[in-house]
C-alpha cells in the first residue's frame, strides 16, 4: 500500500485527536490495531495491557521498533499553523510511534531479511505496565529502538533510574491548642526529609550523574484545629547508571531506623512505589550504528550521543534482555507534558525516513 506525506499528517493528526492519558487508552489501542491491519502488518495482536504489536518478516535480525500511545492527563486543541501540529501527545511520543509504524509498513512486502516488529505500548506515563505485559510475551529482538522525542539529530543512550517512595511519620495527635502535647507529624517527615537529602550531595558537576530528589506529593492533617498525626511524603529519586536501587534504598532506611530509635513518641515508615534500574546503551552497537549513518545521510550532519535525566521504557527493556537498544524520535524534548505541546511536521515526516533507512543501514551492517 502506497501512502502519501499528506496522509502520514493526516495519521498523525487522527491520533493525536484521540485522548488517550495513562489508564485509558483502549480507544487509540482499537485505532493503532486498524492502522496495522490497513497498512498490511501481519500477526496483529492486542495484549491484557491493551499493547498493539504488529510483525513484518521472519527470522534473523529482529528489530524491536516500541513507542508508547498514552499522554500525560491535559487536553490540548489539535491545531496545525506555520508548519507545526499542535496537541497532547504531538511530542510525546505519537509522533515517534506514527513514524515506527509508517517506516515500518514501508517493508511489508519486500524486507530482505529478519523480522520488524512494532509494539505500541501502554501506561509509560505511568507505572510502565505496558512494557511490563510485552516482555511477558517471550518476544526477544536482537536490537531495539524506542521512540521518545530527542531531536531529529540525537540519538539517546542513556536514561536515569527511578525510584518513588512513600515515608509516613505518626505522631500522637492532640489539640492545635496544646502543641506542646506531641510533636507535628507534618513538620517531623520535613525535618526527616531535609536530613534524607542532605545525604544525597552530589561530587558530580553534570547533572546525568548526579542523584537527584523531588517532593512530589505530601499528604497530612485532618483538620485546621487539630495538631497533625499522620502524614505521607511521597518523593521522585532519579539515579545515574552504576548505582543501584538497594543503595539508596539502604541510606533512606537507615535514617529512618535511627530516627525510630531515637523518639518512642513518633513513629516512621518507608513504602516502595516504583522502581525502575538505570539504563545505558553503547555508541558503538550496531543499532547506533545504523541510525547514525541514517542521520548522517538525510541531514549531513554526524548525530549527537545524549544522556537523559529522565527514566524511559528503554530501561525497561534493556536492563531485561541486555540487548542493543537506543531511544529516537523528532521533537523537542523540552516541550513534553508542556500545554504548548507541538511537533514541526518537516521533521515528522523526515523521521520516517530515517526510521526506514536505519532499517536498510541495519540489515547491511548485520550481514556483514
Amino acid at each position: 500500500m502506497i501512502i502519501l506525506p499528506k496522509q502520514y499528517i493526516s495519521l498523525l493528526e487522527s491520533a493525536l485527536k484521540i485522548y488517550s492519558p495513562s489508564d485509558f487508552e483502549k480507544d487509540i489501542s482499537n485505532f493503532l490495531f486498524n492502522t496495522m491491519k490497513d497498512l498490511g502488518f501481519n500477526n496483529i495482536r492486542i495484549d491484557s495491557a491493551d499493547n498493539v504489536i504488529g510483525e513484518i518478516g521472519s527470522g534473523n535480525p529482529t528489530l524491536l521498533l516500541c513507542g508508547h500511545m498514552d499522554t500525560v492527563p491535559g487536553e490540548l486543541d489539535i491545531k496545525s499553523s506555520h508548519g507545526t501540529l499542535s496537541g497532547r501527545g504531538a511530542v510525546d511520543a505519537k509522533s515517534s510511534l506514527i513514524s515506527m509504524i509508517l517506516a515500518a509498513s514501508s517493508f511489508c512486502n519486500n524486507l530482505p531479511l529478519g523480522r520488524i516488529i512494532v509494539a505500541a505500548v501502554t501506561n509509560e506515563e505511568g507505572n510502565g505496565s505496558g512494557i511490563r505485559e510485552f516482555l511477558k510475551s517471550n518476544i526477544i529482538p536482537d536490537f531495539a529502538i524506542f521512540g521518545e522525542p530527542s531531536g531529529i539529530e540525537k540519538i539517546t543512550i542513556g536514561y536515569k533510574g527511578r525510584l518513588s517512595i512513600k515515608i509516613i511519620c505518626n505522631t500522637p495527635s492532640v489539640h492545635a491548642s496544646a502543641p506542646w502535647m506531641s510533636k507535628n507529624a507534618i513538620e517531623e517527615l520535613y525535618l526527616i526529609w531535609a536530613h534524607i537529602k542532605n545525604n544525597f550531595q552530589n561530587e558530580y558537576s553534570t547533572r546525568y550523574k548526579q542523584i537527584t530528589t523531588c517532593v512530589t506529593k505530601i499528604v497530612g492533617g485532618s483538620a485546621d484545629n487539630v495538631m497533625p498525626g499522620v502524614c505521607e511524603l511521597t518523593c521522585d529519586v532519579r539515579f545515574p547508571y552504576k548505582y543501584d536501587a538497594s543503595q539508596i534504598l539502604d541510606k533512606i532506611q537507615a535514617i529512618i531506623n535511627e530516627k525510630n530509635n531515637k523518639h518512642s513518641d513518633s513513629s516512621y515508615s518507608l513504602e516502595i512505589l516504583d522502581s525502575t534500574p538505570a539504563f545505558e546503551g553503547s555508541k558503538s552497537s550496531l543499532i547506533s550504528r545504523a541510525l547514525g549513518r541514517s542521520i548522517i545521510h538525510h541531514l549531513g550532519i554526524k548525530p549527537q550521543f545524549v544522556h537523559k535525566t529522565g527514566t524511559g521504557d528503554m530501561n525497561v527493556l534493556g536492563s531485561s534482555l541486555q540487548i542493543p537498544v537506543v531511544t529516537y524520535g523528532p521533537g523537542n524534548p523540552h516541550l513534553s507534558h508542556t500545554s504548548d505541546e507541538n511537533i514541526s511536521i518537516d521533521e515528522f515526516l523526515m523521521s520516517i525516513e530515517i526510521y526506514k533507512t536505519t532499517i536498510t543501514n541495519l540489515i547491511h551492517l548485520y550481514e556483514q
